[in-house]
């Protein structure tokens, strides 16, 4: 306007006649120009705060779109001035301090946080300015659930010139996972330390092997994994570890299966596995014991078994065939043994049913009949206390039917190698009929003294 009213001004004081002259045009169009090109300049200027408008517009709507963003992911998410001062947070950054956005945009850690946990902070922050690249550390917060620990990304902002103008934040929270890791390295020492062997397979392969197994069977990690397993399986157990696969494969358990595998060094060890097979994958799970040693021992107390029963057998032939009753007792005076004429001279069919106490089973006498026998004195009561008895003549009447018989008891102690009674072994012979035919004989022979007229003599009754 200014530029029109003095081209106006100078239009009026030009002369219009003849007499302008070349400079008084000259500036009249000057003037014109500088109008001209102001008004160029007014519609660029017009434009360019219209387009200056529009790019506030869009920045404000790209900001709150990425705020938008942030906000929304999961991850903590901060950018820092060089300085440490808060550019922008998104929520779940918010949460990690409690504080409000407002509240934390142009504060510095040690305004909200002690200044110890705001030294690290800070410390992490300007490794990355000093890298010039992202880096990664591990961040714990406190929160009201506990302690939570981060994996913070942690890069620096470039302007247009290559200038680092801030410091830009990514956390994840890795809480859980630090505690799967944990626990699987728990997992992996307790696989590799177990005194059993664990073994992770496939159908014919093994996947991973503990320590335990390498030294088992005498080859490394390596040789047990670079081959088939059944290479190492001997020869005639092949099919039917074939077989167990397969029943792993449908689902089933694998319990207490045994087979022979070959040793580095030649040898061969039976092995027993309890497996399990993840149904998804087809992976198998196995606990493996050497067990060579169990079913050599096991193999040994059979053939010891089988000849302690041969030996039984022997004796109970033997016991069977003697004439005199015969009763074996442990030294808790349980009757582990009788033969035939033991069970006939007590009425007991049952070994077990016999007692080594006489008194229970019969009235003991002396031999007159009338006086009772000392208990405490029977054989097999003093072989429990380490006595050897030999022909103690008693009378035993059953206490039911009152039938007497006549017998000669002895009893003898079993002794173990450390001084031990652990048995007794008790014989009985009958001899009633002895008596009685001695009886009758004595009586035989008076009457036939009688007849002949035999007179005693003082010499013959000295």
């Amino acid at each position: 306007m200014v530029v029109i009213a003095l081209g106006l001004i100078y239009w009026k004081q030009m002369p219009l006649s003849g007499d302008a002259i070349l400079w008084d045009w000259i500036l009249l169009a000057l003037i014109i120009l500088s109008l001209g090109m102001l008004t160029v300049v007014y519609f660029i200027l017009k434009a360019q705060l219209k387009a200056n408008k529009t790019y506030a517009q869009e920045l404000l709507k790209s900001q709150k779109l990425l705020q938008s963003i942030i906000d929304n992911t999961s991850n903590p998410i901060s950018v820092k001035k060089l300085n440490g001062e808060y550019l922008l947070v998104n929520t779940q950054y918010q949460m990690l301090f409690r504080e409000k956005a407002q509240d934390l945009i142009g504060k510095t850690n040690h305004d909200v946080l002690a200044k110890e946990i705001a030294d690290r902070y800070r410390s992490s922050d300007l490794d990355a300015l000093k890298a010039g690249k992202e880096i990664q550390v591990e961040e714990t917060f406190e929160q009201a659930d506990g302690t939570r620990t981060y994996l913070s990304v942690k890069f620096p902002l470039f302007d247009n010139t290559g200038r680092a103008y801030a410091i830009g934040n990514i956390s994840t929270d890795i809480t859980e996972r630090k505690k799967i890791e944990q626990s699987l390295k728990a997992a992996d020492t307790f696989f590799n330390l177990s005194i059993d062997s664990l073994v992770i397979a496939s159908k014919d392969r093994f996947i991973k092997v503990n320590p335990s197994l390498s030294k088992l069977l005498g080859y490394s990690d390596a040789e047990l994994l670079e081959k088939p397993f059944a290479d190492f399986i001997h020869s005639k157990d092949k099919t039917a570890t074939k077989k167990e696969i397969e029943i792993l494969d449908k689902g089933n358990d694998l319990i207490n299966f045994r087979n022979r595998w070959v040793c580095k060094d030649g040898s061969v060890k039976w092995l027993s596995w309890n497996a399990t097979a993840d149904p998804s994958t087809g992976t198998i799970y196995a606990i493996v014991r050497d067990v060579t040693a169990q079913l050599k021992l096991k193999e040994k107390e059979e053939k010891e078994r089988n000849m302690l029963y041969e030996s039984r057998q022997k004796l109970n032939m033997i016991l069977e065939n003697i004439s005199d009753g015969v009763i074996v007792a442990n030294a808790d005076k349980q009757v582990v043994l009788a033969n035939y004429n033991a069970n006939e001279i007590f009425g007991i069919k049952e070994d077990a049913d016999i007692s080594i106490n006489f008194s229970d089973h019969f009235e003991v006498l002396y031999p007159d009949g009338e006086t009772p026998f000392p208990a405490q004195n029977l054989p097999a009561e003093r072989a429990l206390v380490g006595e050897v008895t030999d022909d103690v003549d008693v009378l035993l009447r059953d206490f039911v039917t009152q039938k007497k018989r006549r017998v000669l008891i002895s009893g003898r102690p079993i002794i173990n190698h450390e001084n031990d009674i652990v048995a007794v072994v008790v014989t009985i012979k009958d001899i009633s009929k002895y008596k009685k035919l001695e009886a009758e004989l004595k009586k035989k022979d008076i009457a036939s003294r009688t007849i002949i007229g035999f007179k005693k003599s003082k010499v013959k009754s000295k």
